[in-house]
């Protein structure tokens, strides 16, 4: 038997010397027994590397998933909302022109849902200011002299007593009453005019606001420093208190503030400078979201589809190729198969000649693909056919009485039915009936819940003022919303069909990891008795040889005539 070079193999801590006396590979064995004994583990490592690999292919559905939907919700009616909340269809823009087509620069305008479209005819009349006093020039470090205490504070509002003392400085008195400004709106500057003289002004915070002064005890200290005459008028009036002026198509507007909110519902007024022309003001639909969302979709859908087809590849030998992660898979086909059907579908609650997405010019391609293959129907359809394409994406929602708002709309279905209401002597809800079932709606307040397990699960309405009798309700899901709905089925919400089996995959993992983890544990177990066995068994042979070896010695040295 050919001979083996000792070396040393470690077990743990422990260091052992093998392959002295046998001539064996003992570390070859050893190798090759803790080899059979790991090899399930192997196997089980490889199964928890596959199914990571298959949840980063969930997830990356997810993802997809998720633009899809995201594209989709702003032209959907919102999931929480009260009828007309914001979306894509709502979006306004508002621009200002003038007939000489000069540069706008004394007004700006911003435009949110609330605004109607239309035009209208703007002119700054009068720009609001704050009212501004100055007293007599002063040394600002020299004492007044005076003792007295005067109230200040602006007409209408909350006045301050401001106490003044024989050693009190004009720049004394001036941190006086800007430490009431909070209280009065009045605040006070020096304003240097040479080396030894200051002038104080008062000022109002707010614009349109008048200063007023009065003495309540002692010296008339706002006299005698020159802000007052003796009849109490102020002697050195800077600018005088005035409000802001426009006019709205030849109407009158008058407020405090150049800041104006509420002239027109949902548009605000910037005042910046009095203007010299009429400027014209158009709020008209900002469809470039509208047409940005609709491609959007388009792109996403087909980022999504394109990876359904990819996990559907077949190899050249027929069977899945190395990357479709996912052949075969049920989710996947699931979700594909419910993305076909609305996209192919009419949606519910469409009302006009819009009823399809070909009716808009998005069609298939040859690789089951969308695109928008006729623009010009598109954007015909965002221009001229506004209404019947927001149907088309948005659920309507009808009823018989104004006070019943949908709050919540998280169902794909279209219903139609009829609310009875029993309210007690102070208008509080006390009972409700969907088409005579008494369980459809559970009562919060003034709000009516869908019941879980019912046809009206995921709907909330509120109702208010409410009142017994009964309602006509109607709801009928757009595109928008039915697809965003369906896909929650398939996002990265816990409750979702893709995460509970991406939960459930990395359940199975923690488990076969368990399982590996002990595998070689106990094989590491198994390599210290093997490496100690082998050790026990070189160091017997070696005790053997040097017996031999001994015996032969004893042998080798005896006389034949003995």
């Amino acid at each position: 038997m050919a001979s083996v070079a000792a070396t040393a193999s470690t077990s743990g801590s422990a260091s052992y010397i093998t392959s002295i006396s046998s001539g064996l590979d003992t570390d070859a064995l050893i190798d090759a027994a803790v080899a059979q004994k790991t090899a399930r583990a192997d196997t089980i490592d490889a199964k928890v590397t596959a199914n990571t690999t298959k949840i980063s292919a969930y997830q990356e559905v997810q993802s997809l998933v998720a633009a899809v939907s995201d594209a989709m919700e702003s032209l959907a009616l919102p999931a929480y909302s009260s009828l007309g909340s914001d979306n894509a269809f709502d979006n306004r823009s508002g621009s200002l022109t003038t007939a000489s087509g000069a540069t706008v620069s004394g007004l700006a305008v911003d435009v949110d849902s609330e605004a109607a479209t239309g035009v209208y005819s703007i002119e700054v009349v009068q720009l609001a200011q704050a009212m501004k006093v100055a007293a007599t020039a002063a040394p600002s470090t020299t004492a007044l002299g005076l003792a007295g205490i005067m109230s200040i504070g602006v007409e209408g509002g909350t006045a301050a007593e401001i106490t003044v003392t024989t050693t009190t400085t004009l720049s004394d008195l001036a941190k006086a009453i800007n430490a009431q400004t909070s209280t009065t709106g009045v605040q006070a500057s020096l304003v240097k005019l040479d080396d030894a003289n200051y002038q104080l002004v008062l000022s109002a915070v707010d614009t349109n606001e008048t200063i007023v002064l009065s003495t309540v005890s002692g010296d008339d200290v706002a006299r005698l420093i020159g802000l007052t005459d003796s009849d109490g008028a102020f002697t050195n009036v800077l600018r005088e208190a005035q409000p802001a002026i426009i006019t709205v198509d030849g109407a009158t507007v008058t407020r405090s503030t150049n800041e104006m909110t509420d002239v027109i519902d949902g548009v605000s007024f910037s005042l910046a400078g009095v203007t010299t022309e009429p400027i014209t003001l158009t709020i008209t639909a900002d469809n470039s979201g509208v047409k940005t969302a609709i491609s959007d979709f388009v792109t996403a859908y087909n980022a999504l589809k394109q990876y359904v087809l990819d996990q559907q590849a077949v190899s050249s030998s027929g069977g899945a190729s190395d990357d479709a992660v996912l052949f075969a898979d049920s989710l996947l086909r699931s979700l594909d198969q419910t993305l076909k059907t609305l996209i192919n579908g009419a949606s519910a609650s469409a009302s006009g000649d819009i009823t399809r997405l070909s009716d808009m010019g998005i069609t298939w391609t040859s690789d089951n693909l969308l695109e928008i293959s006729d623009e010009t129907a598109l954007n015909d359809a965002i221009l001229s056919n506004a209404k019947a394409l927001e149907s088309f994406f948005e659920t309507d929602f009808t009823t018989s009485d104004s006070g019943l708002k949908l709050l919540r709309n998280n169902t794909s279905k279209s219903l139609d039915f009829t609310l009875s209401i029993q309210t007690d002597e102070s208008g509080a809800i006390t009972g409700v009936t969907a088409n005579g079932d008494d369980a459809a709606f559970t009562i919060s307040g003034s709000r009516l819940v869908g019941a879980t397990g019912t046809a009206y699960e995921g709907i909330t309405f509120i109702l208010a003022p409410a009142s017994t009798g009964d309602i006509s309700v109607s709801i009928q899901q757009g595109f928008a919303n039915l697809l965003t709905q369906a896909m929650t089925s398939y996002d990265s919400s816990t409750t979702s069909l893709i995460q509970q089996r991406i939960d459930s995959i990395e359940t199975v993992n923690e488990d076969l990891t368990t399982r590996s983890d002990n595998i070689r544990t106990d094989a590491d177990t198994y390599r210290e008795k093997l490496v100690t066995k082998y050790a026990n068994m070189e160091a017997e042979l070696t005790q053997a040889k040097l017996l031999q070896a001994q015996i032969a010695a004893i042998l080798g040295n005896t006389s034949s005539d003995d």
